[in-house]
């Protein structure tokens, strides 16, 4: 579990640090409303199509626009005004977040579906440019915990949105939801304009092209082992993450509890991306070697876990599995992006995290995609199971691929961090 020395640090941290808790607490409110949407649109398509696979067709549009323009955001995250571009995505993000209401009142699964792809696409400009930010509104000795925290708020957000959704749905209608949503993004556009700190360092500007600036990201990944590998671990949790779309489908058939279940197997998640961090954090010790095993074994972790879910007796027992994959899968998240930032210049960061981000959603919309035509064809357990073997299949690749590293007699972060400051 999260230590209660980890949670008071972090409350120290957003006490002294006013333009980290605005940054912070801009995440927050934006991924409440997030995961409020996602269990009103996810029921309201399931329902109106009738198809199993209908829930994983709007996960998936949730994440693949993110990998057709992530690494263009992240090209443009280096090259203008970070806090002014996240501004603006928020302001952008209203627009379809209203439209999932015309959805609902028109009974419109496509026009849902595309609103939410609407949404991904603008999200793929605020995500990894926040990440990138991070380091340069905190001091380097704090980037560790500063990154658990904001990690563990996507989590804590699923828990208590996914949560409360549910509920909130029952109680208040869907169309409720759907506008808390759009408000959000109102307020995130506030907080993000209130941070005083520049989020990036304003160096000369380049006077490189496009492509030579695409170029210099390829060429620090030839040239880093700790790179490439960070850059390909999201992956083994990507591919095994189309089953989070099949969650409704468990909770309205297998266990015919509606969006409450949905709302609970979504909590579960939301759960475990939110101690995830902080146990990764506390077993990887700021240790490069450790931070990678980590990240092996919570693929593993992520795999084994889900091929249980189509055991499960039981709702209680299926949150469970959900809660124990997501441990992992949230360890391994955080832990990954915290690699990055340590290792890259801040005149990469963005573009190399926008790549990250871009591959890590390729590898879920993909999923998502398998996921919901194997629930089609061959049902639900046959579908989770192939998606959890193909996480551990990786998972067990990716250990091997990377165990010079790993098993290596030096901290591969502490020599990344010498290289940068000489």
């Amino acid at each position: 579990m999260a230590s209660s020395s980890s949670v008071r640090n972090v409350l120290l941290l957003l006490r002294r640090n006013p333009d980290y808790r605005r940054l912070f607490s801009a995440t927050v409110v934006s991924l409440l409303g997030d995961w409020f949407a996602f269990v009103a649109v996810s029921g309201f398509v399931t329902e109106a199509t009738g198809r199993p696979g209908s829930a994983a067709a709007v996960y998936s549009a949730s994440v693949l626009p993110a990998f057709l323009l992530s690494p263009v955001a992240g090209l443009i995250a280096d090259r203008v005004d970070r806090k002014r571009l996240m501004v603006s995505v928020d302001l952008l993000r209203v627009l379809p977040a209203l439209g999932l209401l015309a959805a609902l009142r028109w009974h419109s699964p496509v026009l849902a579906i595309s609103c939410v792809a609407l949404l991904a696409a603008l999200s793929s400009f605020f995500d990894p440019v926040a990440e990138a930010a991070v380091p340069n509104v905190v001091a380097p000795e704090e980037l560790s915990l500063a990154q658990a925290a904001l990690g563990s708020v996507w989590g804590t957000m699923l828990f208590i949105g996914a949560a409360v959704g549910g509920l909130a749905t029952i109680a208040f209608g869907r169309e409720a939801s759907l506008v808390l949503n759009a408000a959000t993004f109102l307020v995130s556009a506030l907080l993000v304009a209130g941070i005083r700190r520049p989020l990036q360092h304003h160096g000369a500007p380049s006077t490189l092209g496009l492509w030579a600036q695409v170029g210099e990201v390829w060429t620090l990944a030839r040239q880093s082992r700790l790179t490439r590998s960070l850059l390909v671990t999201k992956a083994g949790v990507g591919l095994g993450n189309g089953i989070v779309g099949l969650l409704p489908a468990f909770a309205a058939g297998r266990f015919a509890s509606g969006d409450a279940g949905v709302g609970a197997l979504l909590a579960a998640r939301g759960l475990g991306a939110l101690l995830g961090p902080f146990i990764g954090q506390r077993w990887a010790r700021d240790d490069g070697r450790r931070l990678l095993l980590v990240c092996g074994a919570s693929m593993l972790t992520y795999g084994l876990a889900y091929a249980l879910l189509p055991f499960a007796p039981s709702l209680p027992f299926a949150a469970a599995c959900v809660l124990l994959a997501h441990l992992g899968g949230g360890a391994q998240w955080v832990l990954s992006t915290y690699g990055i930032q340590v290792s890259t210049p801040d005149s990469l960061r963005g573009r190399v995290l926008g790549l990250d981000f871009g591959l890590a959603t390729l590898a879920v919309g993909v999923s998502s995609l398998a996921a919901g035509a194997a629930a089609e064809g061959v049902g639900l357990a046959p579908a989770a199971w192939g998606l959890s073997g193909a996480s551990l299949l990786y998972g067990t690749w990716w250990l091997w691929w990377t165990r010079d590293l790993w098993r290596g007699p030096s901290n591969v972060l502490t020599e990344s961090r010498s290289r940068q400051s000489g």
